[in-house]
């Protein structure tokens, strides 16, 4: 039947899709937006928020793993971080590490003074140079355990040792700073926890809360802890501020620029392969330049191909190849390198010269500046590592050593004064010896240094160093003397 009949189906047209690309925004106007937009943190401080956290114990409870974790990155694969880790060991520790002479105040002659100091360095060199008896799993001595413990505080901005005290010796253990979570906080009866560390009402630490460590999977469990006593840790960090309970890393204040000069070097290397390559495309001289689809779709022919240098390739027709050549590379790499280079100097406290490690346009003027500069700045640090690390070792090994070792014979109502001990660091290497000399030599004739003085900053022991020279000079009388006699007992002969 007609109205059974069915109804032709008319061909829908088919809608052009049109390809719509993604806006990719510019890399400096991102960054220029980020410059913007950042938050510099002061509401952590709590100017913005409140008076309850004003303090910088919570800008390091916020940040000081990711801190931490920077900076670790940093000393691994930036050669500048590297660098700056190895130049603050060197110049806070030395080659040689700081030597503990034992220097006794008790009220007896100077014999008796002598005799006790020299079985005190002995038996402190014993123990401080042997691994085995030094450092709790045998790998350091005393020596070594002072540049590893100075590369942790450079890299984490603070470092934990440990003293034990079992079979009636003492044992140092470095731990590792990851494990005190800053995340660990609690008020609790009579004090509380803060930034991993239990402190009584007059703010002095009672305990440490370590996070327990895990040998398989290396990592720290931050729900189980290790509480030590705070009479058993030694917390190494140089303060920022009065109430500081952290340290913070030193790369810290140059992340930034690091990172900037990182870019630019990036920047610059890109530009320059480049200016040193070639850029073609294909232009096509046809009438139609369309390929006809099977959806009806229009899409322009779009060409992706790498030439091989010194092939030859055979055009179709209508097809020629365009280059386009950069001419301009990276200009004032030197001066803006150069200007970074000063920024992350300063926020390092180390010249650049020294930094950089380069001797290039540098005077000897300009060189002894450099050195006198650096030398101040290590000798602060290397004044915290005494007083906060090895003054208290030796105190504690000292303390051992007169409860059992009885062929000592000291009293511990003279501790005070038999603790005492000069710590001397390793001399640096001088740019003019002779001038430093002769100015050691004017401070004594002009009366302001004595020669004991002299001879215990430069790390020998005066007495021995002046009863050497009285010996040398006996020696020398004795010789000129004998030969004196010598020649008087010769007769000339007169031929007769």
């Amino acid at each position: 039947m007609w109205f059974k009949k069915k109804q032709p189906e008319q061909p829908k047209p088919v809608q052009k899709t049109n390809e719509v690309r993604e806006h990719v925004g510019k890399t400096l106007q991102r960054d220029l937006n980020q410059i913007r937009t950042t938050s510099n943190g002061v509401n952590a401080f709590g100017f913005g928020v409140g008076t309850n956290s004003v303090s910088i114990n919570n800008i390091i409870k916020w940040h000081l793993s990711e801190w931490r974790n920077q900076s670790r990155d940093a000393t691994l694969v930036n050669p500048i971080a590297r660098k700056y880790m190895m130049l603050s060991v060197d110049g806070v520790v030395g080659s040689n590490g700081i030597y503990v002479k034992p220097s006794v105040d008790i009220d007896v002659d100077e014999e008796t003074k002598h005799t006790i100091n020299q079985q005190l360095e002995k038996l402190f060199d014993r123990w401080a140079y042997d691994a085995s008896k030094f450092s709790i799993d045998g790998s350091m001595t005393f020596d070594l355990f002072a540049q590893v413990l100075e590369k942790h505080r450079c890299r984490d901005g603070e470092a934990f040792v440990r003293i034990h005290n079992f079979n009636r010796s003492i044992k140092i253990e470095i731990i590792d700073s990851a494990r005190l979570t800053q995340l660990n906080n609690a008020v609790l009866a009579d004090g509380y926890i803060s930034n991993g560390i239990e402190y009584n009402k007059y703010r002095q630490p009672v305990n440490y809360y370590f996070a327990k460590y895990n040998p398989v999977t290396y990592t720290y469990d931050a729900t189980s802890y290790e509480v030590v006593p705070a009479n058993e840790i030694l917390h190494y960090f140089v303060m920022d501020d009065a109430t500081q309970e952290r340290g913070i890393p030193d790369l810290i204040a140059s992340t930034k620029v690091l990172a900037d000069l990182k870019n630019f070097q990036e920047a610059a290397l890109l530009a320059k392969r480049i200016s040193a390559s070639v850029t073609t495309f294909i232009t096509n001289n046809g009438g139609n330049n369309e390929l006809a689809l099977d959806e009806g779709e229009q899409d322009t022919a779009i060409y992706n191909e790498y030439l091989e240098p010194g092939a030859i390739f055979e055009l179709n027709a209508n097809q020629d190849v365009k280059s386009v050549e950069p001419r301009n590379g990276v200009d004032g790499i030197a001066e803006f390198t150069d200007v970074l280079f000063d920024n992350i100097s300063m926020g390092l406290n180390v010249t650049k010269q020294s930094l950089m490690g380069s001797t290039a346009d540098a005077s000897f003027s300009a060189a002894k500046l450099a050195e006198r500069l650096q030398a101040t700045t290590f000798s602060t640090r290397t004044n915290v590592l005494i007083n906060k690390v090895l003054k208290p070792i030796y105190t504690a090994w000292l303390k051992n050593e007169m409860l059992n070792n009885s062929k000592l014979k000291l009293s511990f109502s003279d501790f005070d004064d038999l603790v005492c001990a000069r710590y001397i660091p390793t001399k640096p290497i001088s740019l003019d010896p002779l001038k430093d000399i002769q100015c050691e030599v004017a401070a004594i004739d002009a009366g302001l240094k004595s020669r004991t003085q002299v001879i215990s900053e430069m790390g020998g022991d005066p007495r021995v160093v002046l009863q050497e020279i009285e010996n040398e000079k006996n020696m020398n009388k004795e010789v000129l003397d004998e030969n004196q006699k010598t020649d008087e007992g010769i007769n000339p002969t007169n031929g007769d």
